[in-house]
């Protein structure tokens, strides 16, 4: 009977060696019990997960607690771990208090759980918190599918399911059965960027191009997603998109839906995608509108569930208004005058032309800047006056800043009339009928001093 048992003992021993060393992302904490041999039915048990990032290890772990995590990675809150006890194989309940549920169990993988003909308790959820850690603890005796259910943010995939047995079989005959396990998660610490053209022409109605760079993160199963998402503002129409480097309808597809602008890699560009790698995504929009002057735009690179945002960059435009009036009179305003619009002061890079409409002004919208940048300097020529007036041939500065349109920049320019010669009278006779007719008036004014002088001498 002696010989017997000791068979007994050393082969429930060596399937339950078997089965613990088969779980794959285990490592961890436990305490051991001080009993070699045989398992405590009375005890319960618990499953510590402590969660890091980084790529899954080779090493599936004893459960016994790592005092040295420094190459582990950085903890990670936020992921979902959902714990369920495998009842029965085929009909058949596996009981880890008898040898014949060790038997059962052996050389079992978590993939085969998942493939059907097993029964399964109700799940218990916990989510990993204060350095990564969840615990699940009060357990009965027993094996265990835990699953990562949600992945914490960034992550680019979830662990893959891993099988837990309480008590964990020790290489020194000893039982754990409080187990620490270590899964892994490949995160996405990668940070794209975003980068705004200069518009083709800073006026409205140009195109402006939008530039994502985004590297391609580490992923413990590989990519199996990858797009990027480009949320445009309102007063932004789209035109076009393309990523360097890769091939349209073949490696990506692009979808419109209004204004959101999503480039979805196909299987065949994913194929291609490989760790640190760049992908560079341009996105060509016509600015339509000015609205308050800051056109702001980021966008969304998504990797597998992992979503990373762009920082926001911005193109920034403002408003020119002229006003047209007749010198030393600015009531009375002047249509029909036109304008050349320069970026230079010598004049000689043109943006736009402009005319003074029936109430003498004008205005228009300029780009000024991208980003902080948020005023430019223009030059304004008269180029043609309104009729009767004499052309204006200077180039003046003005500067125009972001904002609204009510707040545009106004410059006044102002027209002289034009001279003419000295008006005729009735011709030549006239002329001189009026010279004859000067001169009777001088006459008579003298005559009629002389006669009055005469008449004071003889009154004295």
């Amino acid at each position: 009977m002696k010989v017997k048992k000791m068979g007994l003992l050393r082969r429930l021993t060596a399937v339950a060696a078997i089965a613990s060393l088969s779980v794959l992302g285990l490592a961890g904490t436990a305490q051991a019990d001080s009993n070699v041999g045989n398992i405590d039915t009375g005890k319960t048990g618990s499953i510590i997960v402590h969660k890091y990032d980084g790529a899954y290890g080779t090493d599936g772990g004893d459960g016994s607690v790592k005092t040295d995590t420094s190459n582990l990675g950085k903890p990670l809150d936020g992921a979902e771990f959902t714990v369920k006890q495998v009842t029965a194989k085929d009909g058949q309940t596996i009981d880890l208090k008898t040898p014949e549920g060790w038997d059962l169990i052996s050389g079992l993988k978590a993939s085969d759980v998942k493939g059907g003909g097993f029964s399964l308790g109700n799940g218990v959820s916990k989510t990993t918190a204060n350095g990564g850690l969840a615990t699940f603890g009060g357990l009965p005796l027993g094996l265990y599918l835990v699953e990562e259910t949600k992945a914490p943010t960034n992550a680019t995939s979830t662990t893959d399911p891993f099988l837990v047995t309480l008590p964990l079989a020790q290489s020194n005959g000893k039982w754990l059965y409080d187990v620490n396990v270590y899964p892994k998660n490949s995160v996405n610490n990668t940070e794209p960027t975003k980068e705004v053209s200069n518009p083709s022409a800073p006026v409205l109605g140009e195109t402006v191009d939008w530039t994502i760079t985004a590297p391609i993160p580490a992923a413990n199963n590989g990519i199996k997603k990858f797009s990027i998402v480009d949320q445009l503002d309102p007063r932004l129409s789209f035109v076009s998109a393309k990523v360097a480097g890769f091939t349209a309808g073949t490696d990506y597809t692009i979808d419109e839906a209004g204004q959101k602008i999503t480039i979805n890699f196909t299987a065949a560009g994913i194929g291609k995608l490989e760790t640190g790698q760049k992908v560079v995504a341009t996105v060509t929009t016509k600015v339509t509108s000015q609205g308050d002057g800051t056109i702001e735009n980021t966008a969304l690179v998504n990797t597998n569930d992992s979503s990373v945002e762009t920082p926001a960059v911005s193109t920034n435009w403002g408003s020119l208004q002229i006003i047209k009036h007749v010198a030393g009179d600015k009531a009375r305003t002047l249509a029909g005058a036109e304008f050349d619009i320069f970026s230079d002061k010598d004049g000689q890079n043109k943006v736009a032309s402009v005319k003074t409409a029936a109430d003498g002004t004008v205005s228009i919208t300029l780009w000024v800047g991208n980003n902080d940048v948020t005023e430019k300097k223009y030059w304004v020529k008269e180029t043609k006056a309104p009729t009767g007036y004499i052309l204006d041939e200077s180039i003046n500065e003005v500067t125009v800043k972001a904002g609204e349109t009510a707040a545009a920049v106004k410059y006044e320019f102002a027209n002289t009339q034009q001279g003419h010669p000295d008006l005729p009278l009735t011709g030549a006779d006239g002329k001189l009928l009026a010279m004859i007719a000067g001169i009777g008036l001088m006459l008579i004014a003298g005559g009629a001093g002389i006669v009055a002088a005469n008449r004071r001498k003889n009154q004295v």
